[in-house]
């Protein structure tokens, strides 16, 4: 009988990890963590039910590779020019500083130079797995701070690339001096260009030639190949097997085909990086980890406290309020999933010893671990803090404005710069509010009254004459400043009408009941123009259609929310479109209709509908006499049911060849 313990490791691994990752779903916590304690449960310091670990560590290999060729698939320099100030400034800051503060501090207790150095890659990073779902669950990516902490993990994600090659260098020229060191390094890139560019002219080339075939399974086993034969070639140079891969996911990231591949290699890279997440969860040494857990903690303290500050101050030198520089501080304060490969590395080039690297991975499960729980509670960690340092994370200064009777627009976004424009031209008295300088410039530029600062906070928010104002719009996409911005108007002027934009459904109700008399969700709007559009496709008359989209607005879109109550304004449609409605139908000169009269047309007795005034040169005639003589360019205004118009314009477009594409007017 066969015996594979590989395979029996395997199903052990799936076993143990179902269960737990299903348990952790439910509790809403990333699973990643699940990962994590199956490998801490089933590993040679738990259970012992896998002890050959290094067997796991081969497949755990894979995931790596496969890993980072997705994020080379889906990095592009296109893409870092789009996160822009947030990415490139905001992100190096945080790297840049996090590295040199742990640096220094790790030189200070007597570590050698690169363990030091390799201390501050490891702490720098943030998981970028953990922090994007709690993101996306909450509808909050674009949100300000959404935007902040996805440009800065972006950043971190490509650091790991030079980091990778950084720690190889030093690990593999250990002893060498630092002259040499650096020598080894920049033969290292010298090789890492020439790979490059190699694999950028060669790899689009063979999938041209691959996709000629229209053959999936051939289509799937060129891209592994691609990715693993990359990942081995430049393991020939002395390079790391992830940062071919990441070279080779580069060369097909601008290419058309990168859309298929990422989908086609995800199943592969989340088997295997899950295997990679278990095997890190199975180092760790649980009798060390209760042994020295007072030492553990104090190392977590320290870790969320340097983070979350060091990116409280980029937040600050980029100029966002300290309450939004805070909440994306918490969430980022936690080690990352790519910190795992530089802490394996230290271990195999022997720059870490047991304790330092036994305390490194528990911090990193525990930091990882806390960061859901971080995440829930960080807005209002973030106010609180804000108050407790007198700072209410506002930077304006400015008077108060002695505007009256006017406008608030608080965020200058498109739709901000839309209703600013239109409140100009005429003449509505307005002020905008934003947290964004150049926004604010852009606006002065233009002519309007704007103020640098975060309406959120009251003493902020009464500069903008809020109790003698008329109307607050609020067009920001932060949901946490929305609520308090409502709040607070509706607390400063109780007879203030307040219109909020929010892209997120389950803000709706709460806005509402913090004084709100107008919510406006993105997405129920998309809804509302998506369905105006097919009716009008199937002639629902344009007023029944207004109608409609009228009370969906003034019952907060309950029928869009509530089934129950779709099925009831349904029925309510339907008795409202067999009454006697009215329509247009603008007469094309290839009409036939044209030069007859209404009394040959015979519309009434033919389809039940009426003619009741025919539009000509700017003019109408009402009730028009039965040899009136229709000509081409006239409107026609019919009378009759739902039923009736219905079949007056198939007639009319029977006799109008080019009806159905240009002989309709848009109906009012």
């Amino acid at each position: 009988m066969e015996n594979i313990p590989l395979l029996r490791d395997i199903v052990i691994l799936m076993a143990v990890s179902v269960p737990i990752s299903f348990l952790l779903s439910k509790l809403g916590l990333p699973i990643i963590i699940g990962f994590l304690l199956t490998g801490v449960i089933i590993g040679p310091y738990g259970t012992g039910l896998v002890t050959e670990l290094h067997r796991v560590e081969t497949l755990a290999q894979i995931g790596v590779v496969l890993l980072l060729f997705t994020i080379g698939l889906e990095f592009s320099i296109s893409r870092l020019l789009n996160i822009r100030k947030e990415g490139i400034l905001g992100g190096g800051l945080q790297v840049g500083l996090t590295v040199l503060i742990v640096f220094g501090i790790s030189l200070l207790f007597g570590q050698p130079f690169s363990v030091a150095m390799l201390l501050g890659f490891v702490i720098s990073l943030s998981s970028t797995a953990i922090v994007l779902k709690l993101l996306v669950d909450r509808g909050e990516v674009n949100s300000p701070h959404g935007n902040l902490s996805v440009g800065v993990l972006i950043f971190q994600d490509l650091a790991v690339v030079l980091m990778v090659m950084v720690i190889q260098s030093i690990g593999i020229n250990e002893g060498l001096s630092a002259i040499e060191i650096t020598k080894k390094l920049a033969l290292s890139f010298a090789a890492f260009a020439v790979i490059v560019v190699g694999v950028i002219w060669l790899i689009p080339r063979i999938f041209d030639q691959v996709v000629k075939l229209r053959n999936r399974e051939v289509f799937i086993l060129t891209t592994v190949l691609v990715c693993l034969g990359t990942a081995w070639v430049t393991s020939l140079f002395g390079l790391s097997l992830a940062l071919g891969a990441f070279i080779a996911g580069l060369a097909i990231s601008e290419s058309e085909y990168s859309n298929q591949i990422v989908a086609d290699v995800i199943p592969f890279r989340d088997t295997f990086s899950s295997l990679f997440f278990m095997s890190i969860g199975m180092l760790l040494d649980i009798s060390y980890f209760m042994g020295e857990l007072p030492k553990i903690a104090l190392l977590v303290g320290a870790i969320i406290a340097l983070k979350a500050l060091v990116i409280v101050g980029v937040g600050q030198i980029l100029r966002y309020p300290l309450r939004l520089s805070l909440v994306v501080g918490f969430n980022l304060a936690q080690i990352g999933e790519f910190s795992f490969i530089l802490i394996k590395m230290g271990e195999e080039y022997s720059l870490f010893n047991q304790a330092l690297y036994q305390s490194l991975l528990a911090a990193s499960i525990i930091t990882m671990a806390f960061t859901p729980f971080i995440y829930q509670r960080s807005s209002k960690l973030a106010y609180d803090f804000g108050k407790l340092l007198g700072r209410d994370g506002a930077r304006g200064g400015h008077k108060k404005t002695q505007l009256s009777n006017h406008v608030i627009i608080i965020g200058y976004g498109i739709n901000g710069q839309n209703l600013a424009k239109v409140l100009k031209e005429t003449g509505i008295p307005h002020l905008i509010m934003d947290t964004n300088m150049e926004r604010i410039k852009s606006a002065k530029a233009k002519g309007h009254s704007a103020y640098y600062g975060d309406a959120s906070h009251p003493e902020v928010f009464r500069t903008t004459a809020v109790e003698k104002a008329k109307m607050v719009v609020t067009a920001i996409s932060d949901p946490i400043s929305t609520r308090l911005i409502v709040k607070n108007a509706r607390d400063m002027n109780a007879a203030v009408s307040i219109l909020v934009r929010t892209r997120y459904i389950r803000e709706v109700e709460e806005l509402y009941k913090l004084g709100a008399n107008q919510v406006i969700p993105e997405e129920f709007e998309t809804s509302v123009e998506i369905f105006a559009r097919v009716l009008k496709d199937y002639r629902i008359p344009s007023n029944i259609i207004q109608n409609q989209i009228d009370l969906i607005r003034q019952e907060g879109y309950a029928m869009l929310r509530n089934p129950s109550v779709m099925g009831d304004r349904l029925s309510r449609l339907s008795s409202i479109l067999e009454k006697t409605v009215m329509d247009t139908y603008f007469v094309e000169r290839e009409c036939s209709v044209a030069g007859t009269t209404i009394q040959e047309l015979d519309l009434r007795k033919r389809t039940g509908a009426t003619i009741i005034a025919i539009a000509r040169s700017g003019h109408a005639k009402t009730n028009p006499e039965p040899d009136y003589r229709i000509e081409a360019g006239d409107i026609l205004v019919l009378l009759g049911s739902h039923a009736q118009l219905n079949e007056a314009f198939k007639l009319l477009k029977a006799v109008c060849p080019l009806g159905e594409e240009s002989g309709e007017l848009k109906r009012d």
